[in-house]
Formats: structure tokens, sequence, C-alpha cells
């Protein structure tokens, strides 16, 4: 007969909980010389597969955060899901909490008391974590107004992410977390009403770091972090009487140089980040969060449960709550209304059948020990021990394969919806395809009379017929390029590499452009003229650009030339280089302003303001110079003014330019006639040219760097156009369509080459998160998106401002050129992101799904929801 529920422990063996949270946490001195290698289990703790910084879904609930949740990372709401949080402050416990905001956000009207930090000001190393330090003395003094704490520690991270794995500063901050660690654990073991009851220790971070020091991809040095549980009464073989119950992560810094201890992983087991929710709830006696996809390792079930029964319930009740996260149909025991077993035909992608089988037989025998148990007052036979630890194992094995399976694939998507929005956009690029192929392969047939007019060899000179068949052949080949990029996304070796592909495309775009020069017929000197550019262009990228910062996957870990001048051995070059990529660009400008004639007798009002766009570059140099200086002396304050203050200069200058260049009109018009190289240089003063110092100021220093090469060639990228097009006849609309389609071809590739100097790559690691909160206090979402937006994508955007200011239409062309122009642009847009939703589709239980092909559209889908709507703008104004 069925009796009553059965009677899960009112509360846990634990009463109090002690949480603390330290971003990419590693070994330290104080813990290692407490702990005997003897008495440690070492055990390190896997992330999610697609690594995010909300931690809190895998912690709390137990949850896999979905890889949408990335996007909801800069806009914190509170957390409705069901986690250990909440259910402990619904039973009563008093929580207080200091450190990261993004937990009082998340858990509103849950802690008694709370401090918090923001996060969000990553060139704080040091009062973000001192304000969480200062609580520690004060709530060991009244032990009785609290049953949990959680702390979170911001320091290390801010470090990573600014100065890498190798930064000066990271010494200093482990020895810092050190002495917290031995002032928490001599607080603990010393605390009489503490000591008094049972608690647990929980020390752990939500990631690891890569070694170029960010995170957020697929790495094993990123989703492996450590875990340290210690807890009262179970031991007391320490002289502490705290006891291990597991242990370390190795320290991804060296241990020579760092003289910290280190355990291979290979040496030391591990467990999923979501098992904490399980553990917490079930120690706590608060109960499992319904979504937890978390077990109890044997190791933590024979340590915190020792006696069979304790450890039985502990088994069942983590078996029964898969059951309900199996989705099926549940059968209740005859014994006891609140323990289940699956019903025998359900169709689940959760559990197959083989497996609901056993998980059946094993919930029976289990139902039946607990019956034993409560016929023999709680008690095991010798013979009956062996047999229920074997059916425990059997259960942590399956239960292992369930979360496995789940980890790997926990999306359940609409394929309706996907296979409707798939068609639309498909039939959106189609259309826009068509008039690229129109654009390139129809558009000289289309009218007989132009045909005759612009490609007979006798009715135009020869110069001319070969600059439009070497546009037409240029346009071929980029466009071959691009379509080549486009179709490699399906293949993840070949997405992780999408940088080599841009390499070479530049490389031979420029290439080709230079043997077309060398097979026409003029002469010599303009030969060499043309030539010239091109192989400054070429020298640039292979002996500088590509240089700054390796990227991709196979070779990322390879030094670059940013690794060289941040190693402290060569860290006294960094400030030097620093300046000079500002004297060349102050001379850059000079050099413009130089060649700009201004005409005899002018007076001196005018002559002063001809001097003006250089004194704001002077001004922005110097301001920036101060803002780098702030952050090598950690002042906050002086920090943010100095940030804000160049921000001011940027617009200023920009205006400077604006008005510079709308009064002098008639020398900075775009104009598609031969242009005087005096003329060219008179486009480094254009707004457009104050991007990159305002990108100088979002990155790092070397950054800056990048940033000079990067002017320099486009400047002779788009000097070469002038003078290799300068013989045409552009008053033929044609033959215009032709030059402008050539150079959007040749920026759309030197845009995403630029994206991938910069050290982007496909890993959401590469992107820099410190550049979204330059010259911020507090954590405002708009702002720091637009901020990292533009940062992250400033390569792509450069360039095409840069193509929009040199080679903007002529009003006088017609309303049809500049249609089909931005039909042609959009088309190359749109294809991309289309080709690698599908691939994503098609792909969608790919092994890399998670950390190839989604982060990848990921990157698309953020660039073009900003860039379409400039291109579609961009076109309007000229039709």
């Amino acid at each position: 007969p069925k009796t009553h529920a059965l009677n899960w422990s009112v509360g846990g063996p634990i009463q109090f909980l002690f949480f603390l949270g330290i971003y990419s946490c590693g070994l330290f001195v104080f813990l290692y010389g407490l702990l005997s290698p003897d008495q440690v289990d070492s055990k390190y703790v896997h992330g999610n597969l697609f690594h995010i910084q909300r931690i809190h879904l895998a912690i709390t609930s137990g949850r896999i955060p979905k890889f949408v949740d990335v996007l909801q990372n800069l806009n914190t709401h509170s957390m409705h899901e069901d986690n250990w949080v909440h259910r402990l402050s619904h039973r009563g416990w008093l929580l207080e909490f200091y450190g990261d905001d993004t937990w009082i956000k998340l858990f509103p009207d849950s802690f008694k008391r709370f401090d918090g930090t923001t996060s969000f000001f990553v060139k704080d190393y040091y009062q973000v974590d001192e304000n969480v330090t200062r609580h520690l003395s004060s709530l060991f003094q009244r032990p009785e107004t609290w049953d949990g704490l959680i702390l979170h520690y911001l320091g290390l991270d801010h470090i990573g992410h600014v100065e890498g794995p190798n930064g000066r500063s990271i010494r200093g901050k482990l020895l810092e977390m050190d002495r917290v660690m031995g002032m928490l654990l001599k607080l603990l073991v010393n605390q009489d009403a503490i000591n008094d009851n049972r608690w647990v220790f929980i020390l752990t971070g939500d990631h690891g770091m890569r070694d170029e020091g960010g995170h957020g991809g697929s790495s094993l040095n990123e989703i492996t972090t450590g875990l340290l549980l210690l807890g009262s009464g179970y031991s007391s073989s320490l002289a502490t009487k705290v006891s291990v119950l597991a242990s370390f992560f190795t320290y991804l810094f060296p241990a020579d140089r760092f003289q910290t201890c280190s355990l291979p992983l290979s040496e030391m087991n591990h467990t999923q980040q979501v098992d904490l929710a399980t553990l917490i709830g079930l120690l706590s006696g608060s109960g499992i969060p319904k979504s937890s996809l978390g077990l109890i390792p044997s190791d933590w079930l024979h340590n915190f449960w020792p006696d069979p029964l304790s450890k039985l319930m502990a088994v069942t009740r983590v078996m029964n709550h898969f059951a309900h996260l199996s989705g099926c149909q549940l059968i209740a025991s005859e014994r006891y209304d609140n323990l289940f077993t699956i019903k025998p035909s359900c169709s689940s992608t959760f559990i197959s059948s083989d497996q609901i089988s056993l998980f059946n037989n094993l919930m029976e025998q289990f139902v039946l020990s607990l019956v034993y148990f409560a016929q023999q007052n709680n008690s095991v036979t010798a013979h009956s021990q062996p047999q229920l630890e074997l059916y425990m194992n059997s259960a942590h094995h399956l239960l292992t394969e369930l979360q496995q399976h789940a980890l790997r694939g926990s999306d359940h998507l609409d394929v309706h919806k996907m296979l409707i929005g798939g068609a639309l956009m498909w039939l959106v690029t189609s259309i826009l395809c068509l008039s690229v192929v129109y654009q390139l392969f129809l558009m000289q047939t289309s009218s007989g009379s132009f045909h005759n007019k612009t490609f007979v060899h006798h009715s135009i000179p020869a110069r001319q017929l070969v600059s439009v068949t070497s546009a037409k052949f240029l346009c071929m080949f980029c466009t071959i390029c691009i379509l080549i990029q486009t179709i490699s996304l399906a293949g993840s070796s070949f997405a992780e590499e999408e940088h080599q592909f841009w390499y070479y495309f530049s490389a031979s775009s420029v290439l080709l452009s230079a043997c077309l020069i060398t097979l026409s017929r003029a002469n010599s000197s303009t030969k060499l003229c043309n030539v010239t550019p091109l192989v400054v262009i070429l020298l640039l990228d292979r002996v500088f650009l590509r240089q700054m910062h390796q990227t991709g996957n196979k070779w990322i870990h390879l030094p670059d030339l940013s690794d060289w001048l941040y190693s402290p051995e060569h860290s006294v070059w960094l400030w030097p280089a620093h300046c000079l990529a500002w004297a060349i660009l102050i001379a850059l400008r000079v050099f413009a302003i130089k060649h700009c004639s201004w005409g005899v007798h002018v007076p001196f009002r005018k002559q002063l303001f001809r001097y003006f766009p250089l004194l704001s570059i002077i001004g922005i140099c110097a301001a920036q110079l101060c803002y780098r200086c702030a952050i090598a002396w950690s002042n906050e304050a002086f920090t943010v003014g100095s940030a804000r203050l160049v921000y001011l200069l940027l617009l200023l200058d920009t205006t400077v330019a604006y008005i510079w260049r709308k009064h002098h009109e008639s020398l900075h018009r775009v104009s598609f006639q031969p242009a005087e190289i005096d003329r060219f240089w008179s486009y480094v003063l254009h707004p457009v040219e104050t991007f990159p110092l305002f990108v100088c100021l979002l990155g790092r220093p070397t950054v800056g760097f990048l940033w000079v090469g990067v002017v320099l060639k486009e400047c002779l990228a788009a000097r070469f156009f002038r003078l290799f097009w300068d013989c045409c006849d552009w008053t033929r609309s044609q033959s215009i369509k032709w030059f402008l389609t050539c150079c959007w071809l040749f920026y759309w590739i030197q845009g995403w080459v630029t994206f991938f100097q910069q050290g982007n790559s496909l890993s959401l690691a590469s992107v820099d998160v410190s550049a979204a909160y330059v010259g911020l206090r507090n954590h405002q979402p708009v702002i720091a998106g637009l901020l990292l937006a533009f940062y992250t994508y400033a390569g792509p955007l450069y360039w095409q401002l840069a193509y929009v200011t040199r080679f903007a239409l002529p009003k006088e062309i017609g309303s049809h050129v500049a249609s089909s122009l931005a039909c042609f642009r959009l088309g190359f847009a749109f294809l991309p992101v289309t080709f690698c939703a599908t691939v994503c589709f098609l792909l969608q239980s790919h092994l890399f799904i998670w950390t190839v092909f989604t982060p990848k559209l990921l990157y698309l889908a953020v660039f073009h929801v900003v860039f379409i709507p400039v291109l579609i703008s961009w076109g309007a104004m000229h039709v």
C-alpha cells in the first residue's frame, strides 16, 4: 500500500554557507601550505560548452546558459529562474553579499545586507576588491546575524582583460587574494559561534583565461577553472579541523615565475559548474533548482553524506529530479508518492528507452532500500552495503550520461519558424545578388550605343581601354575572392582561420593591380608612380600590420609584436613607440596642411584658422598620453576625466575638420577629374580621419601603432586608385560604375583585413570588453554597447567611411547608377550572413556549432544590424 511522501531532510547538513567567487582564481601559497597533498582530492571545473560571462545561470540555477545570453550580458535583469539564492532566502536564511553588483541585480530582495561594486570599470584593479575585504572583520564579529555569505572579487579579471596573464599587476593581486583567503579561513576556524555548527566554504571562479588575457572561447584554459570546498566536522586529521573535499585547478601562469604550485590537469578529476547548484541545494536543505542539470560526484557524496541512509536519500533525490527533467509521463511509486519512475513508452530526446529501463530498475531498488532502512531502524547490514554501493555507482554513471547529453544539446529549436525565416533571407539575398550579376556581367551589353562607344578599340585611346578592361578584371577577381570566403564559412577549420583568406585575397588583389599596370601601355614613369603605392602597401601588411596581433585558432598562441612590447623585459619600448605613433599622425596632418594651397595675400585670421586642425590633434595627443599615464598609475578619477577630455577634443577635431573642409570646398571637393598630389593629401583633414584617433583611445597602446599603419595604407590605396583611373572619361555612367564597383570591393576586403589585424578572431574571447567602458563611471548599456561595436568593427567601418568620402557620387550622375550601386553593396553584405545562418541551421548538431559557426553568425549579425541601415541610407541619399 502507498504510504505518505518520503520525508526529505528538513534542514541540510550545513547551517552556514560561504561562497567566494574570484575571477580566474588559481593556487595560493597560504592554501597550499595549509593543505597537505595526501589530503587533497584534486579537481577542476568545466564551464558550459560555449562560455559567456553570466556565470550565475550555471552556478546558481544549474541551467546551461543559451547563446543569446551573451547579448544580455551588458544589461542584467533580475533572474526569474529557480535558483539556490532565492530558495535560501525563502527558507529564511539571512544572506549577505559583497562584490560584483550583478548579483544584486539578478537577485533583488534576496540579501539582508549588501554592498555592490560595479564590474564594468575594468581599469580598476584594487578598489573593487578592497570594497569587499573591508567588510570581513565586522562580519565575523556578528555571526548570529547571518547564515550565508557571498563574496565576489573582480580584480584578477580586470587585470587579465587589460594586461593579460603575464601583466605586472598579476603577482601582487595573487598575493592579495592569498592574504584574504588566509584571513577568511582563520576567522572561520577560530569563531566558536560558527565552529559549533556545520558549514561549507566554496571557492571557485567562473572561467579561466586564455594566454592573451581574454575569455569567452572554447579553449581548455578558458572553460576550466578551480573549485575548493572546505567543510567542518568531516575530518579531524587537519590541525585546523578543516577538511578538504575538492581542490585546485592548475594555475594558468608559469609556476617558476610566480612561485606557486601547479597540478597537471591529467592528474586531476573534474566536475561541471552546474553541479554546484545541486550540491548547494542539497547541503542547505533548500532543494535542487528545478532546471538544474547538476550531479553529486562520488567523492562529494561520500564526504558530505557519510552514513548510508543520507547517501541513499541524496542519490534518490537527484534521480527523482532527473525524472522530472526528462519531460516524460511519470509513475508514482507504490511506497512513496513523491518518488517516480518514467513511463517505459516515453519518447524523449533527453533519455533513451534503454536508459529509461535502467533508470526504473534503479529507482525500484532505491525504494526497496529505503523501505528496508525504515524497517531496520535506519541501519544497514554488512551484507547489503556492497550491493547498495553498486546500485549508487550505476545511478551515478547513468546520470552522468544524461547530463553530458543535455550539455551537448540543450536547445530545442522551432524548425518551421527557422525555415520561414531562412526562406525570406534567401529571397532578399537572391534579389540583391541578381543586381550583382547584372552589375558585373550584363551592364556592358545593356546599351548598344554605349557599348559601341566605349569598348571598340579604334574609338577611344588605348590607355582608357586598358583602364576599363582592368577595372572589369579586378572586379571579377575580387568578387570571386569574396564568394570563396563566404563558401569557406561552411567548414569549421576554414572559419577558424578566416583571416588567412582575407590576407591572401588582399595581397593577391594588390599584386594583380600591379600586374595590370605593368602590362598597360602607359610610359615607365606613370607605371612607376602607380606601382610604388602598391609595393608600400604590401610591405606595410607583411612586415608590420600582420605582425602586430596573432589571430585565428591554430597560431594564436605564437608571440607577436604586441606581446613583445608588453613583455616585462621590453616594456621600456612601449612608451617611446606610443609617442612615435602619435608623432607620425601629427606629421601626416602637418604634411596635409602644408600641401593645401591657400593662395597669396591671405588674411591673418584665415592663416591662423589654417592651423586649427594641427592644434586639435596636438591636444588629442597630449590628452591621450595623460589617459595612458592615468591607467599606469591606477588613478580612477584621472583616468575617467582624461578619457572624457579626449572625447571632447575628438568632437572638436571633427568640427574643425568639417568647417575647414567646408570653407575650402574648392580644394577638397571630391571629383573624378585628374587630381594633384597636393589635393590628395588634403583628405587627411577630412572628419573621417578623426575615427582612427577615436579607436586609439578605446584600444590598448599597441592598437595606436596599428592604426597609424592603417591610415597610411588607406591613403596609399586611395592615391593608387586616383592615379590609376585619372585618364578615364568619367562623364560616362558605366565607366563610373566600374570604377566605384572596383574601389568598393577593394575597400571591403581591406576593411576585414584590418578587422583581423586588430586582433579579432572567431572566438568571443578576442573581444576587448575594456573598450566599452572608456570614460564611463557607471554601466550605461547603450553607450557601452556602441563603444564596443565601434571598436570591434573599427576596420570595416573606417574603410567604408573612407570610401564614402573619397569616392562619393557626383551630383550629375543619374539615380539609376546610385540605386544599382546600392543594391550591389547590399548584395555582398547580405550574402555572408544569409549563408552563415543556413550553415548554422544545417549543422545545428555539429560538434563545433557553439564554438565556431554560431559565434561567426553573431559577429556578422551584429555588424550588419548596424551596417546595413547605413548602406540603405547611403544609397537613398543619392537616388
